[in-house]
């Protein structure tokens, strides 16, 4: 099998990469002081760790396609994130007393969900560029290995 990447496989990479950056830190800002670099590392960080445990479970214990295991990936961590925000905005005891759209501009949902989708496109080019291409590959390799050295030995 050819491990090369292709024209398509690199263009891929880059617009995860592109697009990581973009939502992570340029559109929201994320840099600009200490408060929400942690900010960021915090919805960053849970995004990609459960967009990469999602999609481990979904295909190799439950053997679900790769396409698949995008669509729940994304709907799973985007979805949480949702309702991790959610709960944070009720527990300040902001909803019925102001307007919705005034809690959602006051704390940084659009700023916290742009930074969650930074991770997940993270954890998808970790995916595309390392799982995929090589790990998988390896894995099936040692695998034929292991099964033609059993076969010979005995």
């Amino acid at each position: 099998m050819n491990n090369e990447y292709s024209v398509k496989d690199k263009l891929t990479l880059l617009l995860l990469a592109t697009g990581m950056v973009c939502f992570g830190l340029i559109f929201p800002d994320s840099i600009s002081d200490h408060v929400k670099i942690v900010h960021l590392a915090a919805h960053f960080g849970m995004s990609f760790l459960l967009a990469l445990c999602f999609y481990m479970v979904c295909t190799i214990t439950m053997r679900i396609s790769r396409a698949f295991s995008y669509t729940v990936l994304i709907t799973a961590t985007l979805l949480i994130g949702v309702v991790y925000k959610l709960v944070e905005i009720a527990s300040l005891g902001e909803i019925g007393t102001l307007p919705f759209q005034t809690i959602i501009d006051k704390d940084g949902v659009l700023t916290s969900m742009s930074e969650n989708l930074s991770g997940l496109l993270a954890a998808m080019l970790i995916i595309e560029g390392l799982l995929v291409k090589n790990l998988v590959m390896s894995v099936a390799r040692a695998s034929k290995t292991i099964s033609e050295n059993r076969r010979n030995h005995f």
